[in-house]
């Protein structure tokens, strides 16, 4: 007898069952970077997070990032999640106020380190490039998949919280929760902003490339065409 209940607890757990946050790795993310304009800037249905690009953890390899989404009655309330079996999945559960909103691959230490993001800036170009999850960037009637990035409510306060998955697709660490953010109040639904729209998946990439070369280069090749044109 005991050994069948043994057996039954190990498939149980084989399962996934609830693993408390307190038995997890936990890991630093500074959410919103002072030096960031974009990821400071909140709309009314969603907002942008800074991402993990790179975890290292003696105790597990990670594969995946899945972010979790808490809705909270005001700016101080914690969510008073202690294990993962409170976090939902909206498909199942609409109304759910803590919900898993998506999942990607967590990029390797090796990666990050030879993909440096560019800032750069002189008197030639302007390259900037910044890498972010898009907090409510989905409808879920129109998309599939396990996990809902569900459009957020206006004027309603949220934090977010990223959570590590091992090479088996079992959660092993997590950032613990952002400070809270709050949407922005809209009192015309008929101008409501849809900036950064049609993202699916939350991943958004936003790169600006202002060059005065290339433009003076372009002028260049004009002016040759139209003097060859002339002869």
């Amino acid at each position: 007898m005991k050994w069948i209940l043994l057996l039954c607890l190990v498939d149980s757990l084989g399962l996934g069952w609830a693993v408390p946050l307190e038995s997890l790795e936990k890991f630093t993310l500074d959410f919103f970077p002072n030096n960031s304009t974009l990821l400071a800037a909140t709309l009314s249905t969603s907002f942008l997070v800074n991402i993990p690009k790179c975890v290292s953890s003696s105790k597990f390899s990670p594969s995946k990032v899945r972010i979790a989404v808490a809705q909270l009655p005001d700016g101080t309330t914690p969510t008073g999640v202690t294990d993962t079996e409170e976090i939902q999945n909206i498909r199942k559960t609409p109304q759910a106020t803590i919900y898993f909103a998506g999942e990607f691959k967590s990029v390797p230490c090796t990666a990050a380190r030879d993909l440096v993001v560019m800032d750069m800036d002189d008197s030639q170009y302007e390259l900037i490039t910044i890498l972010g999850f898009q907090v409510g960037a989905e409808f879920c009637r129109q998309t599939k998949g396990p996990f809902c990035n569900q459009a957020l409510k206006p004027s309603t306060f949220y934090r977010v919280n990223f959570f590590l998955l091992d090479d088996k697709s079992e959660i092993r660490g997590h950032t613990d929760w952002s400070p809270t953010i709050q949407t922005r109040s809209v009192k015309n639904y008929d101008s409501a902003d849809v900036a950064f729209g049609g993202r699916a998946g939350g991943m958004v990439v936003i790169t600006i490339l202002v060059s005065i070369g290339g433009f003076v280069l372009v002028i260049a090749l004009i002016a040759a065409v139209v003097l060859s044109n002339k002869k």
